[in-house]
């Protein structure tokens, strides 16, 4: 007989494994399916997630007020998670953002309780060596804001999910059928039974959805610099950065790497970028991501840390999950079966909050939180 329960989650990456711990420790009788990162991207079939990495920017100064709170929210917890875990996970190491939208940015900071405050490129040279040319307005935040390791992360909501009595399933899940009076969910998870499902998948999964919600899967390659740093850097968001082939770009400072390399990791945003259908997803996860990106990226590290001596280069792919809304979708996709994915790109600090409005969704009958629902409900294509 297939095992039952009262709620599956179905992904166990930053927003799956904290709703499957708030769900724990609800007291629901929940599973959380999900694999670990495969031991190597290049052969594996997947599915495949953008978790797998050391450093990802937290910060409490978002592009919008609902982002803000958030993060805020999430940050919050942070010191529990990691003290109930045994899992450290945040670096305070503070955040500098330059971008034409910093006013805007500076307010949500403000309703959301943070301390960032509005800075100049010259305090910005002196304080941090960090090179800002672009022209725009610069903010720094200071701690909490800094860095997590979302690999850490998952790890301590995973370990929290098993001390409150959740079930955990290494493995992927491949089809959702409905019932007569719930779920049936089959794969390298086996088979089990759940009266709800909730789907955390990212930029996979569309085939457990009857509907296809309009998501934009957008290839990114980041790389990785290992290098000489004699000061103390925080992590950045710059737009327009020095390389004009990228809109924006963010670094997080040098962290050690599962090869033994500390390097500092940047990512960005192509201008041309197209989306990637989720059936090429598997071949751009065994690729070594994008030449022309990598060198747009590079260039801007150059610029912004002007003589920096870089010992060893390193690069890869990842996706960011786009939404029609800016916000992640969570909600009620059809009866018994919720979602909570689309990151945007910015999910990673705020995942913990996500995880748990997510989780709310079965413990309520209707939403009950101060932001609005209408923030984040799915949209299909």
């Amino acid at each position: 007989m297939d095992a039952s329960y009262e709620v599956a989650v179905i992904g166990r990456g930053l927003i799956g494994s904290a709703a499957a711990r708030h769900l724990a420790e609800a007291g629901c009788n929940v599973i959380v399916i999900g694999p670990d990162e495969p031991l190597d991207r290049r052969v594996s079939l997947g599915p495949f997630c953008s978790h797998p990495d050391e450093g990802r920017i937290t910060r409490i100064a978002g592009r919008t007020p609902i982002w803000s709170q958030l993060a805020a929210r999430s940050i919050g917890r942070y010191a529990d998670i990691a003290e109930r875990s045994g899992i450290e996970f945040h670096s305070p190491c503070g955040l500098v953002s330059s971008s034409p939208k910093i006013s805007e940015w500076l307010e949500n900071s403000k309703l959301a309780g943070g301390d960032a405050r509005s800075v100049d490129s010259e305090w910005v040279s002196a304080e941090t060596g960090i090179s800002l040319m672009n022209g725009h307005p610069a903010l720094y935040e200071g701690a909490p804001a800094g860095y997590i390791n979302p690999r850490s992360l998952v790890k301590a909501q995973t370990k929290l999910v098993g001390q409150a009595k959740g079930v955990v399933v290494k493995e992927s899940a491949s089809t959702i059928t409905a019932l007569s009076d719930g779920y049936q969910i089959n794969g390298n998870c086996g088979s089990l039974l759940a009266d709800r499902v909730l789907v955390t998948t990212g930029a996979f999964g569309s085939e457990l959805l009857n509907r296809p919600l309009d998501l934009r899967r957008m290839p990114r390659t980041t790389v990785t610099a290992e290098m000489s740093i004699d000061s103390d850097l925080p992590s950045l968001i710059c737009v327009d950065p020095p390389d004009e082939r990228l809109e924006e770009i963010y670094w997080v400072p040098p962290v050690r790497y599962s090869d033994g390399r500390v390097a500092l990791k940047i990512g960005g945003d192509l201008r041309d970028a197209e989306p990637v259908a989720q059936e090429a997803l598997t071949e751009w996860f065994q690729s070594d991501g994008s030449a022309v990106e990598a060198e747009a990226l590079k260039n801007s590290l150059h610029g912004l840390l002007p003589g920096v001596e870089v010992t060893s280069w390193a690069q890869k792919p990842c996706v960011v999950t786009n939404t029609a809304s800016g916000h992640p979708y969570i909600g009620w996709v059809e009866d018994g079966v919720a979602v909570a994915l689309g990151g945007c790109g910015s999910a990673a600090k705020s995942s913990d909050e996500l995880g748990r409005l997510a989780s709310e969704l079965f413990q309520s009958e209707r939403w009950n939180d101060s932001l609005p629902s209408g923030a984040f409900d799915p949209i299909f294509a």
